[in-house]
């Protein structure tokens, strides 16, 4: 990287840091509870040129792109956004399909590339909504809940929630999305139109994936960033690289421990085989810890992992985790390690909450996914 281009790098990041200084977090709500639907399932072409390959989806949300806008306009102003689209010009060479896809996207919606950015980074970004999150009374999101089951019979199930403070205007944007490659299917995922990395994924008959945030400080901008120029993946492009390369658990397992990210994370993953469970706490560049099955801490059938280190007490101002617990084990393993028990768990107050917005069950033996939109 040469001078020049380390010198405008700088002072994106200086306008960008000034910026961060100056957002307002987002209000508080209380909880208030909630209705659910089955997502719609879409394909994506893989075999079509990037920039095309999400425009047929985009095209049938156009007009939720006014919705997109004002949500991202109301956490970043305007000035960030086109900082940020200044910066994606020096990133494409590194985010090769996924930079493309968003080009793509941008121009379906008919919104400016830097928003579209904004909501693909929104995972680096998280930190500009502030706030700690309290489940006993209105708070900030930043949350996320992930379980992995096996039953008496070795049948591991993957149940997570994405906590996202999206207006239900903007909820509605959550599908269920197939990629497929000469017309056959090589990996599903939940997602949002117009995000092209995921947060939680299937490869079917291999094993299943979800994303839960981890913040550890640091700045949100120049740390994430300075990593992806480095050589390092966002975490959610980490996990579609992987889903589409079509490993087996363990070199998925191992991808997920190995791999730089451009910023810490946890990765639930479910495999298809006894005890092919497993929660991997990630530091940018190593891991911080690895948690399988059987848990050797608690109930053995089981892992449950929110958004703090699962060694540590939950803090006072969220035990998602705690109560996910209590929940669990008062089903036990018979009804707690199936989906329905999973699906009954992620259902309930506080682990579902009111900025829970979408829930997704999967199981990688039978490749079953199925993705529910929260209200």
């Amino acid at each position: 990287i040469n001078a020049e281009y380390m010198g405008t790098f700088r002072a994106h990041m200086a306008v960008l840091a000034l910026f961060a200084l100056l957002c307002v977090a987002p209000a508080l709500a209380a909880w208030q509870p909630n209705s659910t639907v089955v997502s719609n399932t879409y394909i994506i072409n893989l075999d079509l040129p990037p920039e095309q390959r999400w425009v047929s989806l985009v095209t049938l949300y156009k007009s939720s792109a006014p919705a997109i806008v004002d949500y991202f306009s109301g956490h970043l102003p305007e000035p960030i956004t086109k900082a940020i689209e200044k910066i994606m010009d020096n990133l494409d060479p590194l985010l090769g399909d996924y930079g493309a896809e968003m080009r793509g996207v941008a121009q379906a919606f008919g919104i400016d590339l830097g928003i579209i950015v904004a909501l693909n980074f929104a995972y680096e970004l998280r930190k500009w909504a502030g706030g700690h999150p309290n489940i006993t009374a209105p708070y900030y999101p930043k949350l996320c809940t992930s379980i992995v089951a096996m039953d008496a019979h070795d049948n591991i199930y993957h149940g997570r929630n994405l906590d996202w403070d999206l207006p239900e205007d903007l909820r509605n944007i959550s599908v269920q999305v197939e990629f497929q490659r000469n017309n056959k299917t090589v990996y599903i995922g939940g997602a949002y139109v117009g995000f092209v990395g995921l947060l939680t994924a299937i490869s079917p008959g291999r094993f299943s994936i979800s994303v839960n945030e981890r913040d550890l400080g640091g700045s949100p901008i120049v740390d994430s960033l300075q990593a992806l120029l480095d050589g390092a993946q966002s975490p959610t492009h980490l996990v579609r690289n992987i889903v589409d390369r079509a490993y087996l658990y363990d070199d998925a397992l191992t991808e997920l421990k190995n791999t730089p990210v451009s910023a810490p994370v946890y990765y639930a993953i479910a495999g298809t085989k006894k005890n092919e469970g497993a929660v991997v706490t990630r530091n940018r560049n190593f891991v911080r810890n690895l948690w399988q099955l059987p848990d050797t801490t608690g109930p053995a059938w089981y892992l449950l992992q929110t958004n703090y280190d699962h060694w540590l007490p939950d803090p006072v101002h969220d035990a998602r985790r705690t109560y996910g617990d209590k929940f669990m084990t008062g089903l036990g393993q018979t009804q707690g390690a199936t989906m329905d028990g999973i699906f009954q768990v992620l259902s309930t107050w506080p682990v579902m909450n009111n900025f829970t917005g979408q829930t997704v069950m999967m199981q990688p033996a039978t490749g079953y996914i199925r993705t529910y939109v929260r209200y």
